[in-house]
């Protein structure tokens, strides 16, 4: 193990494992190692995300709720800004250090913002963010993502440090402005705008793609939440009377992508 990797293992103390014993002490003998399993998956997660400013509710997954625990085999973790902004909630996955690919439970599927992978030594001393899996790069039917796949824990960081700035209401207002106008804007297509502009951010490193990337996704929500049927390429047809539409919703979005950059450098 070199520095660098020993400066991304998150130590796990007796305290952490004591608890657990206690929480899951009546339950059936065969379910108590994965239970602990998820439980010290979502408690990593949150105290590594911890080092950057993000603030989790550890005990608030339903990995560490007894019933819930026996019920689910969710390890979700939410995750706010330390101004108290939700910014979304990832599922926390083991994966053992021999384990070629991740697996994804088909249950939390399209409910995550991603799907972070754990590695746990066998004494359960330490763990590490071994990377993770935005949920717009996940398709179903395909829940298995190969470990060389799987996005670094810095763009991770890079990822939360995007949706807390755009969950930032003034952040929206000229892409609310412009919506408005075209369809109807809600709390739901707000969530929805904000889910494509990550993956934009995210997935795509040239400006020009991000652009279009995003921009023909929300089109399409535009136009869907207006209640137009959306059967072609693009939502808004490519005719002289909506080009300067189509322009200015690209114009929109380089100056978005433009200051989180700014603010981001």
């Amino acid at each position: 193990m070199n520095i660098q990797q020993f400066g991304q293992l998150v130590a796990i103390p007796q305290s952490v494992k004591q608890r657990l014993r206690a929480l899951t002490q009546s339950f059936p003998e065969e379910t108590i190692e994965t239970s602990h399993q998820r439980a010290i998956a979502a408690w990593v997660v949150g105290r590594y995300l911890r080092r950057f400013g993000f603030v989790c509710e550890i005990e608030e997954s339903s990995a560490w709720n007894p019933t819930l625990s026996l019920l689910t085999e969710f390890a979700e973790l939410e995750i706010y800004s330390i101004e108290g902004d939700e910014l979304g909630t990832v599922e926390c996955l083991i994966l053992p250090p021999e384990a070629e690919e991740l697996q994804i439970p088909e249950a939390v599927v399209g409910d995550r913002l991603a799907y972070i992978a754990v590695e746990v030594n066998p004494e359960q001393t330490w763990g590490t963010i071994v990377g993770f899996v935005p949920a717009l790069r996940l398709k179903s039917p395909k829940l298995t993502i190969k470990r060389e796949k799987l996005l670094s824990r810095e763009r991770l960081i890079d990822l939360l440090a995007d949706v807390e700035s755009l969950v930032e209401e003034s952040r929206l207002s000229e892409l609310q402005g412009y919506w408005e106008r075209h369809g109807i804007w809600s709390e739901e297509q707000r969530l929805a705008a904000i889910a494509q502009l990550e993956s934009a951010l995210l997935l795509q490193t040239k400006e020009r793609r991000q652009v279009e990337t995003a921009a023909q996704q929300l089109e399409r929500l535009i136009a869907e939440s207006g209640g137009t049927p959306v059967n072609r390429e693009l939502a808004f047809k490519e005719d002289d009377s909506e080009a300067g539409d189509r322009l200015e919703l690209r114009e929109i979005l380089k100056r978005l992508f433009q200051s989180l950059r700014e603010d981001l450098d």
